[in-house]
């Protein structure tokens, strides 16, 4: 894929070699570059260079316009690689290329052909013993087309390089060595800042410190700086090389430090979870995506008794029930064809949250399996031991039924309402003495539809206030009300807690003739 270093690295390829085309429409130089007084009018527009060794001792005015500096001795034999290489074909890596097979008094003289096939120039390099010549040769004279295109490559090499030294990131290109060739602005500024913040002041060593080999492996080097004076900052960055040709390597830096910033809270917020989740007696086991196992508390180990080094491999879902199912900590299923419906089915319900199950195991434990949806499409299966809870539901449950079973047996009628006049409860004897049915429910009644009950048969005054009567302070309330026979038929009502009222109807001292539905024979004393 072409990335933006690849295309950073054309353009930078693609302007050192429109700067070779621009020693044809040069203009005269600054006084720094003036004419030397040993060279002619005709030899200072020539590109004329003179290394004795590794060291530069003469250079034309064209050279060093053509290789951007102001003084011979600042060239060095990679910056002439870097200005000729791109225009001409085999420039030597080193100057002991060129001085090893060359080594007598007799001149040796190379010509090294443009790239290009329409460009006619060669590179003439003259060598004898540990010195060496190096000039480019014309074979014919600029013509004026040829210098307008000249110029148009200047003005866009020009736009080319105010484009790059604009850009925010550090760009620089050096020889495999690491010498330095080129670098923009951003790489210029950054190394002022860390110079300045450097307490010794030293310039020695590169800007960035790490091996080219290994970033142009295709993969990014992480490297970190430090600036400031009184509080150090570390900065990050992402290196990414490309090779240019065989001994100039183009570099990017691209600033991280907020990817690290939140690459550090992630962590610290998943070492945060981490503790959380170890703390938890409820078993946390998350799958990811493709359904395997990416984090898992130490409840899961106590309530499964699955290995850790099961759990740390990474099982997938499938495999994590499986090896459940085998150690039987869940309910054996009928057949395997089922329990396979069984787990495509936990993962489509725990999708959206709506998977929950109860497990009871052989060994008496009860276990809560509820699946929720995880980020990223992952699912989290939560194991809970519910045992004492299922006791204690159980247990409830049984003192409830044994409450109801002695109001059932009651032969007094009981019957409570809360302050809305909604009726809680009553038992058998008072269903009865009103003539309801066995399977009716006493959510479903109200103090006024119990009153309607009779209201056609006798008069209900006084059992109208009984029955709508409010909580009070008192532990008690009695009356009596009198039957049409003349027998009367006690009552009692009591608050309980200042929510409801309990009220009681002594049939059980109705002869045993009179008990029964006595709904008809109810009448109001007043």
């Amino acid at each position: 894929m072409f990335t933006f270093v690849d295309f950073l690295a054309v353009l930078i390829a693609g302007s050192l070699a429109a700067a070779m085309a621009l020693h044809f429409a040069r203009h005269p130089r600054k006084a720094a570059l003036a004419k030397s007084p040993e060279e002619t009018p005709g030899e200072a527009d020539r590109v004329r260079l003179r290394f004795e060794g590794q060291d530069c001792t003469r250079a034309s005015a064209a050279a060093l316009e053509a290789l951007e500096l102001d003084r011979a001795s600042e060239v060095s034999w990679p910056h002439v690689r870097a200005a000729f290489g791109p225009r001409f074909q085999t420039v030597p890596t080193t100057l002991e290329e060129i001085y090893e097979s060359r080594r007598s008094d007799d001149e040796a003289v190379e010509h090294v052909r443009a790239s290009y096939p329409e460009d006619q120039a060669s590179l003439e390099i003259r060598s004898r013993n540990d010195s060496c010549d190096i000039q480019i040769v014309e074979k014919t004279p600029l013509s004026t087309a040829d210098r307008h295109r000249a110029f148009l490559h200047r003005a866009e090499l020009g736009n080319t390089l105010s484009t790059i030294g604009k850009i925010s990131h550090p760009i620089w290109t050096t020889t495999r060595d690491g010498e330095m060739i080129w670098s923009n602005r951003a790489y210029k500024r950054l190394e002022e800042d860390c110079r300045a913040s450097d307490e010794h002041g030293s310039e020695a060593g590169p800007l960035f410190s790490f091996k080219i080999g290994n970033t142009l492996k295709g993969s990014e080097t992480r490297v970190s700086i430090t600036l400031g004076n009184a509080e150090k900052a570390v900065h990050w960055y992402d290196i990414t090389s490309v090779e240019i040709d065989e001994d100039r390597i183009f570099h990017t830096a691209i600033n991280v430090d907020n990817l690290i910033s939140a690459e550090t809270a992630q962590r610290n917020f998943v070492q945060t979870l981490a503790k959380t989740f170890a703390q938890l007696s409820t078993g946390l086991a998350i799958f990811a995506r493709d359904r395997r196992l990416v984090l898992f508390n130490p409840a899961l180990l106590d309530l499964t008794g699955l290995p850790a080094h099961f759990l740390s491999a990474q099982p997938t879902l499938q495999s994590f029930f499986d090896r459940l199912r085998d150690n039987r900590i869940m309910p054996e299923p009928k057949d395997y064809s089922s329990w396979r419906r069984q787990i495509a089915d936990l993962v489509v319900k725990s999708a959206d949250g709506r998977y929950q199950e109860t497990w009871h195991l052989p060994n008496g434990l009860t276990y809560r399996i509820v699946g929720r949806p995880h980020p990223d499409g992952a699912i989290a299966i939560l194991i809970e031991d519910i045992s004492v809870e299922m006791s204690l539901t159980q247990r409830f449950r049984g003192q409830i039924e044994l409450s109801n079973s002695v109001l059932d047996n009651m032969q007094d009628a009981v019957i409570a309402f809360d302050n809305g006049g909604a009726v809680l409860l009553w038992n058998k004897a008072f269903r009865n003495l009103v003539g309801l049915a066995e399977d009716a429910s006493p959510t479903a009644h109200t103090a006024t539809s119990i009153l309607r009950l009779w209201q056609a048969r006798v008069e209900i005054g006084v059992l109208r206030k009984l029955l709508s009567r409010q909580p009070s302070g008192k532990a008690e309330a009695t009356g009596v009300f009198a039957l049409k026979d003349g027998r009367s038929l006690r009552y009692s009502v009591r608050s309980h807690d200042g929510a409801a009222n309990l009220v009681t109807l002594y049939t059980s001292e109705l002869p045993d003739s009179s008990r029964g539905n006595e709904a008809a024979g109810l009448e109001s004393t007043g």
